[in-house]
């Protein structure tokens, strides 16, 4: 309310730590704390510019990216001849959808601490740009990364990304503030799981039918995790419990992400594999009737001999498998 106090309902029994954050704050010391106390907990302002931005949102800092100018548009191909732009790229809207929506932002929160950083654990190089094309060839994920970036002005396109890197190295902050929560916007709770395990992601998660968001009311919550593990994780939010559901493929030799190349080791996981998926499952669905289907793989990619005659394949059209 107006006085600075708040709830935090529906909290299963169970220890807390409790703090004070928000933008234009340094975290709060914690507290620890079981449902029916009450906290006099005190927020802490941001010493400095600096010490307030690294709590801003990844897209705050992302935003900083220097992108090609509009004259730079259409792409005429390689240099010498061209201009060094994929022939392809026609705009600087389609370069930042790339490098967006349908490119990097769709797997990595970009801007975040361990993208806005050059990790020392990545290695020693000439200059960031390096640093930033050896990145993209690292771990299990390397050659989705290194295709995307390849429908880029590539050399431009790590240069631009080192640049982005240098600048924040050398203390330049988001030129935007976000603003705090305004009104009834203050009432909003958010909670949070985490409901995988630190090898594994998600590509998407569903939770009712969304043609009636009634199906499925207060139901288990059903993840995809995709080419990170055959285990489906699935969260129940009124127990706060999680499980798993080991996804099965029609054929033995389907093939497994475990089986991705790794060019360079990962500064996390090193060349550990820790991709193991065989089923690849992408986009669940709820129907009508409260059952979950997924999208996902079965078997190799060839069909049957029978099936083949006359087909024609394409490649490299930037589907998943």
């Amino acid at each position: 309310d107006d006085a600075g106090r708040y709830v935090l309902p529906d909290l299963p029994a169970a220890g807390y730590s409790i703090w004070v954050r928000g933008y234009g704050l340094v975290d709060s010391q914690k507290v620890q704390a079981r449902p029916g106390q009450t906290l006099d907990l005190k927020a802490v302002p941001a010493p400095d510019a600096k010490a307030a931005a690294q709590y801003y949102p990844a897209i705050y800092w992302y935003s900083m990216l220097k992108i090609p100018a509009k004259s730079e548009f259409p792409g005429t191909g390689p240099k010498p001849g061209g201009n060094g732009m994929d022939a392809k790229m026609k705009s600087q809207q389609q370069w930042l959808d790339v490098v967006k929506t349908d490119g990097c932002f769709t797997c990595h929160q970009l801007g975040d601490a361990a993208t806005r950083n050059i990790e020392k654990s990545l290695g020693q190089f000439e200059s960031s740009a390096a640093a930033w094309e050896h990145r993209i060839q690292v771990g299990q994920a390397a050659n989705g990364m290194i295709g995307s970036i390849g429908r880029l002005d590539t050399q431009k396109a790590f240069a631009l990304f080192g640049d982005w890197t240098d600048r924040i190295a050398k203390g330049e902050l988001p030129f935007a503030k976000p603003q705090r929560p305004q009104g009834k916007e203050r009432n909003i709770v958010i909670t949070l799981w985490d409901w995988n395990t630190p090898k594994a992601y998600l590509h998407d998660e569903v939770s009712t039918d969304r043609r009636n968001p009634t199906v499925n009311a207060y139901g288990k919550i059903y993840g995809s995790p995709e080419e990170s593990t055959d285990f489906i994780p699935v969260l129940d939010p009124k127990t706060h419990s999680r499980s798993q559901i080991k996804a099965l493929v029609r054929d033995d030799d389907t093939p497994s992400s475990k089986d991705n190349d790794i060019p360079n080791p990962s500064p996390y996981w090193g060349r550990e594999a820790i991709w193991d998926s065989q089923t690849t499952i992408h986009n669940p669905m709820f129907d009508q009737k409260g059952r979950v289907w997924f999208t996902a793989r079965m078997r190799a990619p060839e069909n049957e001999a029978a099936f083949r005659v006359g087909l024609v394949r394409h490649e490299g059209l930037g589907r998943h498998p």
